[in-house]
């Protein structure tokens, strides 16, 4: 177990994330631009590419920290050319590849030697890079041939670049990691909060220039509140309880369960955040029109996926299942299998309403389980 002094996210950090906000956008106006299931996975493969990146940096600074001149300038040459990287998001499956893939793969470059530079004399996070970086080098030369080659090509060489990446971080599971628990869990919390800033900024562009009228103001009313819940779904019980397991797991099993609860199991979640966006920003535009099939997806399922996603890091931390998250997630599936004649506005309040009825339940049932322990305590 770690026993450095507990440290925060700092602020280089927060000022890193920033082009993460662009990013997001940027995904998320790919996802509005191909609005079709070829559109769907494209948009997913990027995102996913995308939070690899970042979380490979998260993973380097929870074990470096940001007080040296050597890391803070690469983390501020990571910085400026992920910013050159996310502007090519949009077109990057067309024009834009080889811009994409030469500026992604440079990022994934300073993100491999600062994390071998800031293991330093540390021959224990030597031995677990080891397990690590071998197959981590490969995915970017993927996704760097791939940027130079034609669709399909390219989509096949990136999804096997991603696939790679997975399998890096399940050999990564052999490694000793020592992990700073409070700065991981605040960091993976942190680019939730940009996925949810993201979907506001989105929402609040999509209506520039409308007519301020009342049905304007109730349907931003339900998005936001939609956006509000999915804040609370995340920061409430579960999270406080993949923090605290994350701190007293023993070295072998930290580096696991940080894969697991927040590299792996953080991706839906985001894409979740990302897909709400999408279909809340078309809400707001189109209140009274039923949304059309992908809309309604996104709108419907992005929630889902954030709640069964939290269900799995949940049951792996404490190996219960919040039944009531899991229920509202199959439940919201199937508005977005059923709800095409409701009206864009009307879908979207039943989907806060599922969602809250789901966070209340939960909170009822716990506080009664907590008094019934006290109890018996």
């Amino acid at each position: 177990m770690d026993n450095r002094a507990p440290q925060g996210a700092s602020t280089l950090e927060l000022f890193f994330d920033l082009v993460f906000v662009f990013a997001l956008t940027q995904v998320s106006a790919f996802l509005v631009e191909h609005g079709d299931v070829a559109g769907l996975a494209r948009g997913a493969l990027l995102l996913a590419m995308l939070w690899w990146m970042w979380s490979t940096f998260t993973w380097t600074t929870n074990w470096t920290g940001t007080e040296t001149a050597a890391i803070r300038l690469a983390l501020l040459a990571g910085m400026g050319v992920s910013l050159a990287m996310a502007q090519a998001v949009p077109d990057a499956f067309e024009d834009g590849g080889a811009w994409f893939a030469v500026t992604y793969f440079i990022v994934r470059l300073i993100s491999v030697a600062l994390s071998w530079l800031g293991a330093g004399a540390n021959q224990a996070q030597r031995e677990a890079l080891l397990t690590f970086l071998p197959l981590a080098t490969v995915a970017p030369l993927l996704v760097l041939v791939g940027g130079f080659l034609d669709s399909p090509w390219r989509t096949v060489l990136w999804v096997l670049a991603f696939a790679v990446d997975l399998i890096s971080a399940i050999s990564a599971g052999r490694g000793t990691w020592q992990i700073q628990a409070r700065h991981f869990a605040e960091r993976n919390g942190l680019f939730v909060i940009i996925a949810l800033g993201e979907s506001i900024v989105a929402i609040g562009l999509g209506v520039v220039g409308e007519e301020r009228s009342a049905t304007l103001a109730l349907s931003l009313g339900v998005v936001f509140v939609g956006a509000a819940a999915l804040w609370w779904s995340y920061f409430d019980k579960p999270a406080q309880d993949a923090e605290r397991y994350l701190a007293e797991a023993n070295d072998k099993e930290q580096g696991r369960f940080a894969r697991d609860a927040y590299s792996i199991l953080h991706y839906p979640i985001i894409l979740g955040i990302v897909l709400y966006a999408v279909g809340a920003e078309d809400v707001v535009a189109h209140p009274d029109d039923a949304l059309d099939g992908f809309n309604r997806f996104a709108l419907s399922v992005g929630v889902a996926l954030v709640l069964l996603a939290v269900v799995a890091a949940a049951y792996r931390a404490v190996r219960r299942v919040p039944t009531e998250r899991f229920v509202a997630g199959i439940v919201l599936i199937g508005l977005a299998l059923f709800g095409g004649e409701l009206s864009a506005l009307r879908l979207a309040a039943l989907v806060d309403v599922v969602l809250i009825a789901s966070l209340v339940i939960e909170h009822r049932n716990r506080a009664r389980l907590d008094a019934e322990r006290s109890s018996v305590g």
